[in-house]
Parts: structure tokens; sequence; C-alpha cells
């Protein structure tokens, strides 16, 4: 690292330290200009760790009825994958940084909402940043690549925390309506009442908003998302209250991933299909069967006391709660119960329900009388088909069966956050000392249940009476945390060391199904974070660097497929994070250039019982999960911005990532999961560039960017790869006011993505398939403020 490492260190710093003295020479900008350095590229200041910040003009960039996810995109190691320009597919939504990855079954990004846990990423149950805030509402996000904050509340942040701030209600009183729509059917409409001041101390703001979408293949999936929102700050004496609730309503129909062949010989077409056949293998490919229903609330109030002399208080309660269902069209019913040879097929039937136990069978076509068809001895299927499921392999006048497939999510969560600082001058050192918890209480529930088609091939009307609910489990979880740290400021120095630690136990109660309970009492070991900084002697130039070993709990997924015997042996993950680090501030020059190294070394991974060794499993399981191998990252993050006084801005970032597998030492057990020692991590590009230039007039604004994405492989022995990906975003806005006082608070926005249209395959889903990235996607909003 260090030899790699050095030499882009030397020149960029030449670069930075040119570029500074320069600025130094100018005349200072007013305060006024100084309070817009956020527009350009916010780069966190005195922290001893890479910390960024979305800027104002990347969420122009965003279409109104976008994901708030997106927004993440021009920031330094940051690389965010949707299925389409809108974000409304949670299936097809990726976010890596830094190696680590945020996908529907892989949670090693740490999600946090004003600060508050999000409760998990994953599709089976977890909620997404974009389920608790509008992207109208979002004030910004900040990210802290690697190495976070010691009070970051979340248990899945190996690789880093993105925290969504929402907007803080204005001093006036507005009344803002907006109204979008652009490509594929898109509209929404938003409306947001800011109360201004009210008794001179509280500011509150209201908001609500609905947007439908189709899917952007063939328009027959059809997304709908409604969402309300408030947010209150009242300030007295000491004392700053505040609160926020939040309701989201999703219903989002699902895009799937392709090979490279197959985008090959139609880039326009992914796996699904938007009309019904009548032949149920084909069918349970129809876009509207997969699909994500999701509701969720969230809220929280926060009081957070100044003394003034030195000593602060916060204390925060929160509660969310998340229904939610996943579908899928299984091409056959199962057979949950024994009827008989040659007698009709309860499942087809209805009005009965089996509840646990094992799948007898399954069965792909009815008699006339309701007993599961035979195949014709000796059929030779069509191409594309095997024999069960082609009806030309069986008699005339047999109907094709399906199945409706349901999973249910039920979450409730409380918790409770509270954080104590106090700052004191001992001489010549200014310190800090502060520490804080956090405890949650998490129930939540997954049940699935199958249900028959009432109509195949016409429509998917099903039976709401499940012929078998496969399994139900409960789910409880008690959590805990804390966290101490002191800070020294001396002269131009800080240092802090501080440490933190988790207690997370999880129980699992199988109330439907046949599986034992399985109880997790685990802690983490004290954690130690450590970091310093460095302000040199040219202005706005900072050195910093730091230390942080960061925790994953156990996912609930492993519980809920391995039993107590198995699951003694897992272990949480963990990472230990070191990062060294420039960066300069000083209006209109901002920049940062960040080298680190993250190693990851006790995976949890999935292994077939042949390669686990030391249990007796009877034969009675297909695999155990166990910590082996891990990931390492090594690489760097640049970002460079500049103004000028004419409305001109520039931002560049680039990264270089270098994520590698780790073995376990094993190397037949490593052969057989397919990982090769030293292999570039799936789905992760070594170089990613984004360049923005962006102009803001009196009543105009204009942008444009452009992100390079480097080669990704799609194994893990790094024999097949995807090519890099430039693609190009653009937006140009007015406002009518200088038109005439009367037309104040109007205006418009025209926003572009994928402006070239470029055709490429986007987030890696897995071996040897991908996403296909959406096409070029055209949203216009107009927004009126009274």
């Amino acid at each position: 690292m260090r030899a790699s490492g050095h030499a882009p260190r030397v020149s960029l710093l030449a670069v930075l330290l040119t570029a500074a003295v320069q600025a130094m020479a100018a005349e200072p900008a007013p305060a006024d200009d100084a309070r817009t350095l956020d527009q350009v590229q916010v780069i966190g200041q005195a922290t001893s760790y890479a910390k960024t910040t979305v800027s104002q003009e990347t969420l122009n960039r965003q279409q109104v009825i976008s994901s708030v996810n997106n927004a993440l995109n021009e920031l330094p190691g940051v690389v965010v994958s949707e299925a389409d320009a809108t974000g409304s597919s949670v299936w097809g939504t990726q976010i890596s940084m830094r190696g680590f990855v945020t996908n529907r079954d892989t949670q090693q990004i740490g999600t946090t909402i004003d600060g508050l846990p999000n409760g998990g990423s994953g599709y089976g149950g977890g909620s997404l940043a974009n389920r608790y805030i509008d992207t109208l509402d979002l004030e910004t996000v900040e990210v802290s690549q690697g190495t976070a904050d010691i009070s970051s509340r979340s248990n899945e942040a190996l690789g880093g925390t993105l925290n969504f701030l929402t907007s803080d209600p204005l001093a006036e009183q507005r009344l803002r309506m907006v109204v979008g729509g652009g490509d594929h059917d898109a509209r929404k409409y938003y409306v947001r009442y800011d109360t201004g001041l009210l008794g001179g101390h509280t500011r509150a703001w209201v908001s609500a908003s609905s947007a439908r979408v189709n899917d952007w293949i063939d328009g027959t999936g059809h997304v709908s998302n409604d969402n309300l929102a408030a947010k209150f700050v009242t300030e007295l004496d000491r004392w700053t209250l505040s609160g926020y609730a939040s309701y989201n309503d999703a219903d989002e129909p699902e895009y799937t991933s392709v090979t490279p062949a197959a985008f090959a010989t139609n880039p326009d077409r992914d796996g699904l299909t938007g009309t019904l056949t009548g032949i149920p293998y084909l069918d349970q490919n129809f876009r509207s069967g997969s699909r994500a229903l999701r509701e969720n609330t969230f809220g929280y109030l926060r009081g957070a006391f100044d003394s003034g002399d030195g000593f602060k208080a916060t204390l925060t309660g929160y509660a969310h709660k998340m229904e939610g269902r996943g579908d899928w069209l299984p091409p056959y019913l199962v057979q949950a119960r024994n009827d008989g040879a040659g007698r009709s097929e309860s499942e087809y039937l209805g009005g009965s329900t089996v509840y646990g136990g094992s799948a007898l069978g399954q069965f792909y076509f009815v008699n006339p009388d309701g007993s599961a068809a035979q195949m014709r001895a000796g059929c030779v299927p069509r191409a594309g088909f095997s024999a069960e499921y082609d009806p030309n392999c069986y008699a005339a006048g047999v109907q094709g069966v399906q199945s409706y497939r349901h999973s249910h999510y039920d979450n409730d969560r409380a918790g409770a956050t509270a954080d104590v600082e106090w700052t004191q001058t001992l001489g010549s050192v200014d310190n800090t000392v502060r520490g804080g918890v956090w405890v949650e209480q998490y129930d939540r529930s997954v049940r699935r249940d199958w249900h028959r088609l009432l109509n195949v091939g016409t429509d998917i009307g099903f039976d709401h009476q499940p012929y078998w609910v496969q399994f139900e489990d409960r789910y409880k979880t008690r959590e805990q945390m804390y966290y101490v740290e002191d800070v020294a400021r001396f002269g131009p120095f800080s240092v802090r060391v501080g440490v933190k630690q988790f207690f997370v136990d999880q129980k699992r109660n199988r109330v439907i199904g046949n599986a034992e309970s399985v109880r997790s009492d685990s802690r983490s070991d004290p954690l130690l974070s450590a970091g310093a900084t460095w302000t040199l002697p040219v202005d706005g130039l900072e050195l910093f660097g730091g230390y942080s070993q960061n925790f994953a709990a156990i996912p609930s997924g492993v519980l809920g497929e391995t039993d107590a015997q198995r699951f003694a042996r897992v272990e949480p993950e963990t990472a230990d994070n070191i990062e060294l680090g420039l960066r300069v501030s000083r209006w209109p020059l901002t920049g940062s250039l960040t080298l680190y190294n993250i190693k990851f070394d006790n995976r949890i991974v999935y292994l077939p019982a042949r390669l686990a060794d030391g249990i007796d499993y009877l034969d009675e399981t297909d695999g155990v999960y166990e910590n082996f191998g891990g990931v390492e990252s090594t690489g760097l993050e640049a970002a460079l911005g500049y103004g000028w006084d004419n409305g001109w801005r520039l931002n560049g970032a680039y990264t270089y990532n270098r994520s590698k597998y780790l073995g376990s030492g094993n190397a037949a057990r490593d052969t057989e999961l397919g990982i090769v020692d030293g292999a570039q991590v799936i789905g992760q590009p070594k170089h990613v560039l984004v360049v923005s230039a962006d102009w803001q007039g009196d009543s105009w604004n204009a942008g444009i960017s452009g992100r390079y994405l480097g080669e990704r492989y799609l194994d893990a022995s790094n024999t097949a790869k995807l090519p890099s990906a430039t693609v190009f975003n653009a937006n140009i806005g007015f406002d009518l006011q200088s038109l005439s006082p009367k037309l104040k608070g109007v205006g418009a926005s025209l926003v572009v993505s994928n402006l070239t249209d470029r055709k490429y395959l986007a987030g890696v889903d897995g071996s040897n398939s991908a996403f296909i990235g959406a096409p070029r996607t055209v949203g216009v909003s107009v927004r009126v403020d009274l």
C-alpha cells in the first residue's frame, strides 16, 4: 500500500498546495459566498476520517420521481446501480463502497435516517432510505466511507455509513406545489406546507406526494409510490426539540438480470414479460407477478440540551413499522396433502389449507376431474422446455396450474439513543469527552404461503385462502450499543481515541413448519476507534488519519436457515479500517485525497455439508453457515471542486479500488465455493471517475455530469467481465421571477438521465448476470411557491 500510494499522494498534494496559494492571493470572498461552499463539493472538515456530502447541484440532477439513493452517484468511492432511472426496484438496487455492498441479500454498508438506524436494508424485510424520505424532502446525504463516526447507530457498517438527512422547516411561511412527468408515463404530484416561525420558537412542515411510473422495458409493470411526512423544530432557551414522521406505501413490479449473451442478443429486454400465454412455465416470468409491496411508518422525537458552558446532551426515541410482501408465480402447484393416486388434488380444488409440513411433490397440469395429469411416456419436449412443463407432453384437454407465492414481512422496531458531551479547557488543550448508548427492540415475522391462480393464462387473480402455509418464523432482537470517546485539540492538532461495543441477542421461533428454535446471544469485542488531524500552515489545508474496527451483527437470515448446533459456530463479521488523507477547503477550492486499507476477514459463508468439519449432520442438511475467508480492499479516493464568480463550478471525483478475496486456507473448500484467493471481488470496478460542470445564474441553472464505470468481473475466478461504460446526466432549470415579480416562486426543470442513451450492463447480480442499465429517460417538473 505504501509503495503504490506514495507517488500519487505527493503529486496531488503539490497541485492542491499550488491552487491553495493562488486562492489565498485573491481577495477573500464575502461571508455570503463562503456559505455557498457546500454547493461546490462538500468535504468533511475536522474529522479524522473521509467524509463527503451530496451537493445541491447533484440533487438538481435527480428526477423528481427518483429514489434518494441515486443522489450518491457523484461522490468518491460510491457506486449506486438501479434497474431504472427512478430507483423503483429494490430487487435491482445495489450500493457499493470500497468493495462492500448493500443489495437485496447482502448488507455491509450502514444506513441511518437523521442519525437513526433504518432497521436493515435487505429485500426480505429491510427498508432502504427511499422508504423513509421523499427526494424533494432530502437535504443531503452524509457519507462516511470506511471509518465512520464512532457514534453511528448501525450494525451493518462494515464499509461505512450513509446518513440521509431530512430538510429543516423554513423560517418563513411557504406553500410549495410540484408537478412532474416524463418518459414511461411517469407522473408525480407533491405539495409541502412550511408554517414559518410560530410563537417565536417553532417551525414545521408537512408534505404529501403521489408518484406513478411504468417499467421502461415493455410498460406493463405499474409502479406506485405514495408518501406523507412531517417535521418540526422548536428552539427554546437551552433546548432544541425536533421530530419527524413519515409514511410510505410502495407497490413495485421488479426487473430481473440477464447474461451478457442475452444482452448482446437483445439489449432492450430482460427475462420478464408483460403477456400471459396460458403456459405456466412461461407465465412465471410475468412482470406484474414479481413485485414488492411495502408499507413503512417511521417517526422520532429528539431533545437536545446545550448548557452554554461546554455540556451538551441529546435524547431521541424512535419507532418503525413495516408491513410487506414479495410475490412470485411458480409454474406448478405444490402437493402439500396426499390425496391419493388418481384423485382430485385438493390444492387445485381450494377450500382448505395445510399448515407446515414438507412438500410431497408438485404437479403442473390437471385433468378435467382435477386429478394431476401424467406425462405421455417418451415425450420429447420442445426446445426451451423440460417434459413436465411442456403442455405438448400431456393429453389433450389438460389445464395448466400455477401458484402465486407470497412472502409476508411484518417488522416492529422501537429504540432510543442518548448522547452526552462535555468540553473543558485544560491549559492549552480543549478536551471533549463524549459518550452515548443505543438500545433497540426489534420484533419481526416472516411467513410464506402458496395460493392457486384462479384463471391461468387470463390474469393473476388468486384464491385468497392459501392452499399451503409453508412456514412462519418470528424473530426477536434486542440490541444495545455504547461508545465513549475523548477528543483533544491543541494548536493545529486534534487527537481522538474511543471504544464502542455491541450486544445483540436474537431468537428465532418457528411457529409454523418443522424447525427448532434458534437463539444467539452475541457481543462484539470492544471496538477501537482512533484518529488525528493536523491543520497545516497553509490556510484551509488539513491532514487526517484514522483507524476503526467496524462490526456487522449476524444476519437474521442465518438464524432462519440453520439450527442451534450449527449456529453456535458462527461469529459476527468485523472489518479493520485504516485511512490517511489530505483535504483542502478554502473558497473557491475544495478537495480531498484519501488512501485506505480495509480488511474483512471473517466473512459468513454458506458451506455445503460435505465441506463442513466437526459436526455430525446425519445427512439431514444441505449445508451450514461458517466464518471463513474475507475481503481486503485497498484504494485511493480523490475529489476536487472549483467555483468562479460567474456562476460556474467544476467537480471531479476519482476512485481506485482494489478489492480482493481472501481464501480460507483450505484450497479444496475454496475451489468448491468458487473463491480464488487474490481475485477481484465480483461486481467491484477498479476505476470510477465522475466529472460534473454546473452553472447558476440569476434565473437559470444548468449542469451536466459524466460517470465512467470501469470493468467489473462477473465471477469470483475473474474469467468473465463486463466492459467499462460512461453515462452522462444533464439538467436545466429556471425561475420566472426575473420576468415579473408576480411570478416569484414559479420555476421549472428538465432532467435527462443517460443523455447519450448508452446501452450497458449496470449492477452485477451474482455469477454471470447483471441488470440492464436504464435507457435515456427525460423528466420535467414545474414548481410553484406561494
